[in-house]
């Protein structure tokens, strides 16, 4: 793949991505990157084409086997990936599988999408806003009767967005008597240490 412009990017991916996810899967990658746009013309404006185009992607191996992914990962080399919870191997093997197989070379969408369900430390600006947007673009989040407040919140500063994401991931974990990986407290303790600026 040879796409000069982050827009050509994303009109390929937009063709591409829903081949490879479900309707609903899709759907929910629009809103997220709908949301990662907005924010990111808030608060980093040299962004918001790769914000939206990190959307777009950032689910497109989540629906995926598990021999997908730990075919994926071997093949790599990557021995850390099966040791993550499960249901974040997809942020691992997305970022991989653009680059392998669809040959997006644009480091900062694919760090994004990296770190988008685990989070972690001193991420970047257009890290944190997919991490957001994509809490913010699930259909658990505009469920909620805050949801509004949320996004406004979100706007307002994104580093509340993320500790709001990262608090209920926590939760979510706690109720369930999930473990919670270290990366995501890295994430909460960060998101806290920004507040506190």
């Amino acid at each position: 793949m040879i796409l000069n412009t982050t827009t050509e990017q994303i009109q390929y991916f937009t063709d591409i991505v829903p081949k490879e996810i479900t309707k609903t899967r899709w759907e929910h990658s629009l809103r997220v990157a709908e949301i990662a746009e907005e924010l990111a013309s808030i608060h980093s404006p040299n962004e918001t084409n790769e914000a939206y185009l990190a959307g777009v992607v950032h689910d497109i191996t989540k629906q995926k086997t598990k021999e997908f992914h730990l075919d994926l990962f071997t093949k790599l080399g990557d021995l850390e990936a099966p040791k993550l919870p499960e249901a974040a191997w997809h942020s691992r093997s997305a970022a991989y599988y653009l680059e392998t197989e669809y040959g997006l070379k644009t480091r900062s969408v694919l760090d994004a999408v990296k770190h988008h369900t685990l989070g972690g430390e001193d991420l970047n600006l257009l890290d944190c806003i997919l991490y957001a947007a994509d809490f913010l673009g699930s259909e658990f989040a505009e469920r909620q009767k805050d949801y509004s407040d949320w996004r406004n919140k979100a706007k307002e500063n994104l580093y509340l967005a993320v500790l709001n994401k990262t608090v209920h991931t926590m939760q979510n974990l706690l109720n369930n008597k999930g473990a919670i990986h270290n990366r995501t407290i890295a994430m909460y303790h960060f998101a806290l240490g920004k507040l506190s600026n």
